[in-house]
């Protein structure tokens, strides 16, 4: 082969090695650095994630054959199916420590590992500024809380809208599910869509903001769990204040019967004047008396409730997950603040 034959043989775009893009930068630093742990936590979600679908599988077939054993009695005596105590019962509360869990485990050491042992100075040092360098930890840590809470809210909200759909159903399996999940009180509203994603992430903001302010561990975790379970108390103490609540009069002395999946927030009586009073002012009949002539006496026109219609549910879940998020944004600039003053020798 002549030397020319060789040179286009070599220089053939199949022979021209192709320079591949290799990962760098902050982002992907933090990544190798954390991502172990970060794996680790995914595949833990994954697993939970899919333990909750199976158990929307269990609650919908054991719901089901209630309600074909039972038919239109819901007091047959038929026991109440297991999934339905685990779903209703036993998940919420391992749903509710959560927030308190990505704040002490994901969010504490973030910051407070590196600064205790003293590697971020080596950070530092390689082209990553301080403000970049609490921004990348962020980014990845927020992006990994955020699948993780997808992964785990997905079914969840599955389970919502299942048990929903099932409490207005007609017919027998309408009386076997507003039997067996009653209630009113909306118990997994902050574990659902978008709004139980945005809790995780401001729970993971108030761990890492403890973490760099207190520059070590295990303050930061106890710390962090107690102000992730501040923030959540005070958010459940809002929620139903962040919408005017529907107020509606009875015909008669009894409480008006609630439509299914309304969350009753109280009630009381309402005045001819039209104000509302919260206390009943006739606790017995009058001697002789029936109670609506005790009721006019003291000018009562009747009992009223207040709640939240599902109707509702999106307003309220959009205006929660909008409070939540400019939380952590609030959280996520105190750190970047906060992080000049950590000392770089």
């Amino acid at each position: 082969m002549s030397t020319a034959g060789r040179f286009l043989t070599w220089t053939s775009p199949r022979h021209v090695p192709l320079p591949l893009p290799r990962p760098a930068g902050a982002l992907w630093l933090v990544w190798r650095q954390h991502r172990v742990f970060y794996l680790a936590t995914l595949a833990l979600a994954a697993l939970a994630g899919a333990w909750a679908a199976w158990q929307h599988h269990l609650l919908v077939t054991g719901v089901e054959s209630y309600a074909g054993h039972c038919g239109p009695d819901p007091f047959c005596g038929r026991p109440v199916p297991d999934a339905v105590r685990t779903v209703l019962h036993r998940a919420p509360a391992v749903l509710n420590s959560l927030p308190l869990v990505v704040a002490a485990l994901l969010g504490a050491p973030l910051f407070a590992q590196d600064i205790e042992r003293g590697t971020h100075r080596l950070a530092w040092t390689q082209s990553i500024g301080r403000a970049e360098w609490v921004v990348a930890k962020l980014l990845v840590a927020s992006a990994v809380t955020a699948v993780a809470a997808l992964l785990i809210t997905a079914p969840v909200s599955w389970w919502w809208s299942t048990v929903w759909h099932g409490r207005a159903t007609t017919g027998s399996p309408g009386v076997a599910w507003r039997q067996l999940a009653a209630g009113n009180d909306w118990p997994f509203f902050e574990y659902t869509g978008t709004v139980g994603i945005a809790h995780l992430l401001l729970a993971l903001l108030t761990g890492a903001t403890a973490g760099l302010l207190l520059r070590r561990v295990v303050p930061a975790v106890a710390v962090g769990a107690a102000a992730a379970w501040a923030l959540r108390t005070a958010l459940r103490w809002l929620r139903p204040r962040l919408l005017p609540a529907g107020v509606r009069p009875a015909p008669t002395v009894d409480y008006p019967p609630l439509p299914p999946n309304t969350w009753h927030l109280g009630g009381g009586y309402l005045r001819t004047d039209g104000t509302l009073t919260p206390h009943a002012p006739c606790p017995s009949p009058y001697p002789g008396n029936p109670q609506s002539a005790c009721l006019h006496v003291h000018g009562i026109r009747g009992p009223y409730t207040r709640d939240l219609r599902p109707a509702q549910f999106l307003p309220l879940h959009l205006a929660e997950t909008a409070l939540c998020l400019v939380l952590a944004l609030v959280l996520a600039f105190v750190c970047v603040l906060c992080v000049r003053r950590v000392a770089a020798r």
